[in-house]
């Protein structure tokens, strides 16, 4: 549009620049008016979750007058919900709670400094404090503190180094080292209930992930926000989430015992606490804080188009430059930021789908070889037997072959009448049919051993055309009687590799093209060294994919299947894995006559 308005005459320019400046000032006033309404709007509301005060008893009342100031115990440590910001000053979730609180029945906190939580707890069983802002509820705690009722609740998960794939359960820690927070709730429910986890215990989540990141210890138990906000503020790339436990934090506010007045005082300012303070708080700690730069938005939306417009007028042209400059620049960015984004998603996503997969694919096949080894070997001894029992009776055939005695006689009727050449025969037939079954399975069982091989964030030599084939045998069941599978694998060598994601690649691309054939059709697989890389060619006779959906066919979410049969994350996904491994993905494709995948990968070995 800015290349078409340039080649327009002088004249024609500013006519429409005017037009243009008249249009960009009317949405500033009007955006502006909306800006000004809603900000009214929320101070109104504010003012009224501020001033809804709860209903207190006369009792209640004096009690408050005669203690205007509350001493108050909160974790230095425990972000986002209560932590010491760089100023000194408490800050968080709970602080925010707290401080809405006095507002509403106007008291004084005052915070206690420089405690750890275990220090926190002694001072308010001794009476030295009078309260903690955020506390979960235990058998041990409630000897000297009442409990509100919980005004947040977080899941507490398993944290580990990136080369652990999966926890499933707290049983699976067992006479492992794993850190959690001294004098934290999950500390009492482990050693209540897993006495066999060896606990390492932390002052505070910095010095707990800090264990974690250098291998002093196997795991880490904490809530997913808190540990989340420490792993980003320390930058541990190598630390993720591995596990659920079926714990969480219910935070609540601890009052000492002595004082269920004060405990009943809080619970009904809680309860006054409206649903928008409650998304104010959660979304200024929790998520991004879009109201953060209000003004500057205002800013931007009426005063600089009001400067533009005083402006334009004798430097109009340089002015529009600079605006376009400008509003370029911001794309880029916004797109540059909305892809690191997608790829950070399907990253996490393929991460996760990898770890299950290989996960579940090697738990199967362990299963399914321990039985597998003794149908074997049950096969060939029961084979070896009949063969030995046929070989003695064809020798006693042969023995009385001419005996014409009448029990000679009386074992040939018999023979006759239970039809035994026929079962001699089947059974030799059947023995080997179960064998042929055994060895199905056994390829089976290799298959999946051969997918469910994840080498993590190691290469390995591996041969492309293994995991192909391993591929073609989990899929078998969904071509084996409607497409034929022909396949051209060159005599390649091995290639430095990850060799779970590669077969992540063949599945997807393989299932995608086996579900583009309505019918009968054939799936074409080539495998062949050129310039210096390994060529894999999958190519179907299906359905074929329009020239306006192929230029999308790799972007996240995207997909031409019904809605409920496909994420549209599959090719997202093999992309990015082939461009781990410094390769390249194309696609070729005709309407109604089929699709052509073809991966270049780099020879590495």
């Amino acid at each position: 549009m800015v290349e078409n308005f340039y080649m327009m005459n002088k004249k024609f320019k500013v006519s429409f620049l005017l037009i243009s400046l008249f249009l960009i000032l009317t949405n500033s006033i009007s955006v502006f008016s909306e800006t000004i309404k809603k900000d009214s709007l929320l101070k109104d509301q504010n003012k009224v979750d501020v001033y809804r005060k709860p209903d207190l008893t006369d009792v209640e009342k004096e009690w408050l007058k005669n203690h205007p100031i509350i001493k108050v115990g909160s974790d230095s440590n425990w972000a986002p919900f209560e932590f010491r910001d760089k100023n000194g000053n408490y800050n968080g979730i709970n602080i925010e709670y707290l401080k809405l609180i006095a507002k509403k029945i106007g008291i004084k906190f005052e915070f206690t400094q420089d405690k750890t939580w275990n220090e926190i707890l002694n001072s308010v069983q001794s009476k030295d404090i009078d309260m903690v802002s955020g506390v979960n509820e235990t058998s041990l705690r409630s000897n000297y503190l009442n409990f509100t009722k919980p005004y947040y609740s977080t899941p507490i998960s398993i944290f580990a180094n990136s080369d652990i794939t999966h926890i499933r359960n707290l049983n699976e820690l067992k006479n492992k080292n794993v850190t959690v927070i001294k004098g934290y709730y999950i500390e009492e429910i482990l050693r209540d209930k897993f006495p066999n986890i060896n606990l390492i215990l932390a002052k505070n989540p910095q010095e707990a992930l800090k264990m974690l990141h250098k291998k002093e210890v196997f795991a880490y138990i904490e809530s997913m926000v808190i540990a989340s906000y420490y792993i980003k503020q320390k930058n541990y790339k190598s630390i993720r989430i591995v596990g659920d436990t079926p714990y969480k934090y219910n935070i609540r506010m601890g009052i000492r015992n002595d004082w269920p007045i004060f405990n009943e005082i809080l619970q009904k300012t809680l309860e006054t606490v409206s649903i928008s303070e409650k998304n104010n708080i959660y979304h200024r700690w929790i998520s991004f804080n879009s109201e953060q730069n209000s003004n500057h938005r205002v800013l931007y939306t009426f005063l600089v188009p009001l400067i533009i417009v005083l402006l334009i007028f004798i430097f109009w042209n340089r002015r529009l430059q600079l605006e376009v400059k400008k509003r370029k620049q911001t794309q880029d960015d916004l797109d540059i930021a909305f892809k690191k984004l997608q790829d950070t998603q399907t990253h996490l996503i393929q991460s996760e789908k990898m770890a299950s997969i290989g996960f579940l694919t090697a738990g199967i096949a362990h299963e399914i070889k321990n039985p597998l080894n003794f149908i074997s070997l049950g096969i060939k001894g029961i084979k070896n037997g009949i063969e030995t029992i046929l070989e003695i009776t064809d020798n006693y055939e042969r023995l009385y072959e001419n005996d014409k005695s009448e029990k000679i006689k009386d074992l040939e009727k018999l023979k006759e009448k239970l039809d035994f050449d026929f079962y001699t025969k089947e059974c030799v037939t059947l023995i080997d049919d179960v064998q042929y079954g055994v060895d199905n399975i056994e390829e089976i069982t290799k298959s999946l051993n051969t997918l469910s091989y994840f080498s993590g964030d190691t290469k390995a030599l591996t041969n492309v055309n293994q995991g192909i084939e391993s591929t073609l045998v989990l899929l078998r069941n969904q071509y084996k009687y409607t497409i034929e599978i022909i396949k051209e694998l060159g005599n390649i060598p091995e290639i430095k590799c990850f060799p779970g994601k590669l077969n992540q690649v063949f599945v997807n691309i393989i299932s995608n093209a086996i579900h583009a054939i309505k019918n009968e059709g054939s799936i074409y697989i080539k495998t062949f060294v050129e310039n210096n890389f390994l060529i894999i060619s999958i190519k179907d006779s299906g359905t074929g994919i329009d020239n306006n959906s192929l230029e999308h066919i790799f972007d996240p979410f995207f997909t031409t299947k019904p809605i409920g049969e496909g994420t549209g994350l599959g090719l997202t996904i093999s992309k990015n894995i082939i461009s781990e491994h410094d390769g390249k993905i194309e696609v070729k494709s005709i309407k109604g006559k089929g699709t052509e995948f073809i991966i270049s990968l780099p020879m590495l070995f």
